[in-house]
């Protein structure tokens, strides 16, 4: 790594996999011989768990919020502590398979038009899992939901090459510094979800592509980060706040009654 990394994890009451996260990354970065070491950074969001027992043994940089600030905060209150001129925000419920993740940041390093980078997702075993976005559109939305095509809910890109996407998921998302505070950081406007389309959307408006890496790949715990806030039967309504932030009120109930109305007659007798 020829610039400095600094690899910032927001977490709340995920202490095992926070710790998992944290060791794969040690054990992974940077390949053999190859310094310098990343900078690590988890932002505690007021945990009442052991996250803070477990993780102040070890060799990181180690922020105690004193209430839950949610996703977007934690991570700008993390990225004013990194020193690298690369920022990777990561999920506390990822872990790195091996040292690729290298790889996305060299092939960043050479592209100048691109914005932000992420890595293929995985299952626990080893599946892939869809991380990619595309425009969230009214006309998407009604493709998807009245003509049941794969134009609205994330998905896997069928190439297996690095190629530009309209967006990517916020749970590894890698960015230069610099263009990072360029376009304001993370909108602390939202709590938890819509944050990286928001992220994404304020990269396009600044000319900058958005890109999905294939060849480096990271495990994904999908869910496991955010379980806590709803019981299984309502984790959906957590995305409410967020998606009537992005969308706007308008856009948020067109595309309600587009779900809604598509539900009922497709419904069947």
């Amino acid at each position: 790594m020829k610039n400095k990394l600094s690899i910032i994890i927001p977490t709340w009451n995920t202490a095992a996999i926070t710790l998992k996260c944290i060791q794969s990354i040690k054990k992974y970065l940077p390949p053999s011989g190859q310094p310098p070491n990343p900078q690590i950074i988890v932002v505690d969001n007021a945990s009442t768990d052991n996250t803070l027992a477990l993780l102040q043994k070890e060799n990181i940089t180690l922020i105690k919020n004193s209430k839950n600030l949610g996703f977007a905060k934690a991570c700008n209150i993390g990225a004013k502590k990194a020193i690298g001129d690369y920022l990777l925000f990561l999920n506390s419920d990822m872990e790195l398979p091996n040292h690729k993740l290298i790889d996305m940041l060299k092939f960043l390093q050479k592209n100048p038009r691109i914005g932000a980078i992420g890595p293929q997702f995985l299952n626990c075993d080893k599946t892939i899992q869809d991380s990619v976005f595309p425009p969230q559109t009214l006309i998407n939305a009604f493709k998807k939901f009245w003509l049941n095509q794969k134009t609205y809910s994330k998905y896997t890109p069928k190439r297996k090459k690095p190629s530009a996407v309209w967006a990517i998921s916020g749970g590894a998302i890698l960015i230069k510094k610099k263009l990072f505070k360029k376009i304001g950081g993370w909108n602390e406007k939202y709590f938890m979800y819509f944050e990286d389309l928001d992220l994404c959307r304020a990269l396009h408006r600044h000319h900058k592509q958005i890109y999905y890496y294939p060849p480096s790949k990271i495990i994904h715990r999908h869910g496991a980060s955010g379980k806590n806030l709803a019981d299984s039967d309502n984790q959906w309504r957590r995305l409410i706040p967020g998606a009537k932030k992005y969308h706007g009120l308008l856009t948020y109930y067109l595309i309600w009654f587009i779900i809604k109305t598509s539900q009922k007659w497709q419904k069947p007798n």
